[in-house]
C-alpha cells in the first residue's frame, strides 16, 4: 500500500515538472540592463524623435573660471561688502581695512613731491635757466635739479605709498557670484587670508563617469542632457569637451562636459547625466 502511493506521488512530481518546462512562468526573473532602467526611469526627458535607448548617470557641476580673492597686506579689516550669492561687476569693492597708514603716508609723500619741486627751480635758476619755461631747460640740466631736490626719490615713495593703500580694498577681478565669503569685520586679516570666491556663472563644466564598457558611447562632441537633481523640470544642454584617458581600479573613466547656458547652476551641484543614443 505504501509503495503503491510512493509511486503515485513521484509521478505527480514528475508530471508537474514537464509543465512548468514547457511553461515557464511569466513572472520569472529576467536580466534587466542598464539602459532599460534608465529609459524608464527617464523617459520624460527623452525626445520622441530619438532612439529609445538611453544612458544615465551621476555627475557633478564645477565651475571652470573663479577665484578665491585674497588679501595682500596684514591689517584690520574695516567692511565686508557683500553676502554669498550676491552679483558683482568688475572692480566693485568686497572688502576693505583700516588704511589710516596708508593714507597719512600717501599725504606726507605728496608734501615731499611740494617740497621737492621748490628745491628743483631753485637749482634750475642756480643753473642760469627760467623754472617757469621748463621745456627751454636742456634735460642734462633737468635732470640734474631733479637729482639734486629729492623729486626722483620723493616721487618713488609716492608711488610705493599710493600701491599699499591700493591694495587696502579688495575689488572683483571679473564679474561673477559671491560665495564662501570668510571673512569678518574687526578681524586681523594677514596676507593670504580668503576674502571670499567670485565664480563665474556663464562658464560650468560637469564632470562625470562611465564604465568602460560604456566609453564606446562618447566622443567628444557628443551631445548630452543635464538635469539637477533637485528639479527634475529643468534640462540643460551639454556637450562632451573633455574624456581622461585613464582608467582607475574601478573600472571607470572621468568625462568632462560643457553646459550651453547654465544659469541656476551651483558649483558643486548634483546632476544626472542623459544621453540618447541617436545623436543628431
Amino acid at each position: 500500500m505504501h509503495k503503491r502511493i510512493w509511486i503515485s506521488l513521484t509521478i505527480v512530481l514528475l508530471l508537474t515538472a514537464c509543465r512548468q518546462q514547457n511553461h515557464p512562468n511569466e513572472y520569472q526573473d529576467t536580466p534587466i540592463s542598464s539602459d532599460t532602467i534608465s529609459q524608464a526611469k527617464f523617459s520624460h526627458h527623452v525626445s520622441d524623435s530619438t532612439s529609445p535607448s538611453s544612458f544615465q548617470t551621476m555627475g557633478k557641476v564645477v565651475a571652470t573660471h573663479y577665484a578665491d580673492v585674497k588679501f595682500e597686506t596684514s591689517l584690520p579689516v574695516l567692511r565686508i561688502t557683500v553676502h554669498n550669492g550676491d552679483h558683482v561687476r568688475c572692480g566693485q569693492l568686497l572688502a576693505e581695512q583700516d588704511a589710516t597708514k596708508q593714507t597719512n603716508a600717501v599725504e606726507q609723500h605728496q608734501r615731499e613731491i611740494d617740497q621737492a619741486h621748490l628745491q628743483m627751480q631753485d637749482v634750475i635758476i642756480s643753473q642760469g635757466y627760467d623754472p617757469e619755461h621748463i621745456e627751454n631747460v636742456p634735460q642734462r640740466v633737468r635732470h640734474i635739479a631733479e637729482v639734486k631736490s629729492g623729486l626722483l626719490l620723493a616721487q618713488s615713495k609716492l608711488a610705493a605709498a599710493r600701491h599699499e593703500l591700493k591694495i587696502t580694498r579688495v575689488t572683483a577681478p571679473f564679474d561673477g557670484i559671491v560665495a564662501n565669503v570668510t571673512a569678518h569685520a574687526g578681524q586681523l586679516a594677514q596676507v593670504g587670508d580668503i576674502v571670499c570666491r567670485v565664480i563665474s556663472p556663464q562658464q560650468m563644466n560637469v564632470e562625470f563617469r562611465v564604465m568602460e564598457v560604456d566609453l564606446s558611447r562618447f566622443t567628444v562632441g557628443t551631445r548630452l542632457q543635464v538635469v539637477p537633481v533637485g528639479d527634475e523640470h529643468a534640462v540643460y544642454d551639454a556637450k562632451v569637451t573633455e574624456v581622461n584617458p585613464i582608467v582607475d581600479e574601478q573600472g571607470t573613466v572621468m568625462l568632462r562636459a560643457q553646459v550651453a547656458t547654465p544659469h541656476q547652476l551651483f558649483d558643486g551641484m548634483h546632476v544626472s547625466v542623459h544621453l540618447n543614443t541617436a545623436q543628431p
